[in-house]
């Protein structure tokens, strides 16, 4: 009998372990997410790096654009922190939202690309693979943003 009770409590206790491992990678992942998150947000995304890209030199427009970005970085946390698995709409979302706060037209061609770059991060951060032309369409327009499209299904074919 007293090994009967010891087989239930182990099997109990294996049980009860194994439904709480699998809770763990869901919520491990999106702590390692909002982790990388918190810590994106912090960054000054549009100083120079000392080799090509020189930053923004206005003050108040690079305060502007480091704000929007921690704003986005704000709702993938909130979107991280209220859902199991975000799906892949609502991070879209989320990239094309931020994004489209900031004025292409304000930046000069290389803060655009750095906009996009950093943006481009968020990619990475949530494992999106492609930004489904969100980035290049805010870059380039619409417009253009064909004309590259179709430049390149006619190269693929």
């Amino acid at each position: 009998m007293k090994l009967l009770r010891i087989f239930l409590v182990t099997g109990f206790l294996l049980l009860s372990g194994c439904s709480k491992a699998n809770e763990h990678p869901d919520n491990s992942l999106n702590t390692g997410i909002i982790k990388q998150l918190y810590q994106f947000q912090k960054q000054d995304h549009f100083v120079g790096d000392g080799y090509l890209y020189t930053g923004v030199q206005d003050k108040q427009q690079k305060e502007l654009l480091n704000q929007k970005v921690a704003q986005t970085a704000e709702a993938y946390i909130q979107l991280y922190q209220g859902s199991q698995q975000p799906n892949k709409e609502q991070r879209l979302k989320i990239l094309s939202d931020g994004i489209h706060q900031i004025d292409p037209d304000s930046l000069d061609t290389e803060d655009r690309e750095q906009v996009a770059t950093t943006f481009e991060h968020f990619l990475d951060i949530t494992g999106l693979e492609s930004s489904e032309g969100i980035l290049n369409t805010w870059i380039y327009n619409e417009e253009i943003n064909k004309l590259i499209e179709d430049n390149h299904s006619t190269q693929s074919k």
